[in-house]
């Protein structure tokens, strides 16, 4: 049996192929250099229109080995909040909305409070766009 492997070497020339940058990415480049020339923060953040916090910002990710440092990252949060309310709680507001369409969130508050919910009026802003976003209620 033979064995062949990738020659020596390799995977290093593999991760310098060069990414295709859009021209966002090339500007950013450029402000970048023109910064390291000339040290002057006012000149760059003019001619690139832009603000001192972000020309600091890609100055602070910028590596010269790896292009993909200039590319947008995602805004995303790292972490999103799930939802603390019980279906009943959904119910509820859902059958109180049916009854009364036009009534917003602070009203329902207070209905639902004589129920025996103990909630806030946010909780209840919430449940209620949850339920439009999903169909379940239409404005009227």
């Amino acid at each position: 049996m033979r064995v062949l492997s990738i020659a020596k070497g390799f995977h290093k020339l593999s991760r310098q192929i060069a990414p295709e940058l859009k021209e966002k990415e090339r500007d950013r480049i450029r402000a970048i250099t023109l910064w390291q020339r000339t040290k002057d923060m006012p000149l760059v953040c003019e001619t690139f229109g832009m603000g001192r916090a972000t020309l600091y910002r890609w100055i602070r990710r910028y590596s010269p080995k790896d292009l993909t440092s200039v590319k947008d990252r995602s805004r995303r949060p790292y972490s999103i909040r799930k939802p603390k309310w019980s279906y009943e709680l959904i119910g509820a507001v859902k059958a109180l909305r049916e009854q009364y369409p036009r009534w917003g969130k602070d009203k329902l508050v207070v209905l639902l409070t004589r129920q025996g919910w103990k909630t806030s009026t946010s909780t209840v802003g919430r449940i209620l766009t949850h339920l439009k976003k999903k169909g379940q209620i239409v404005e009227p």
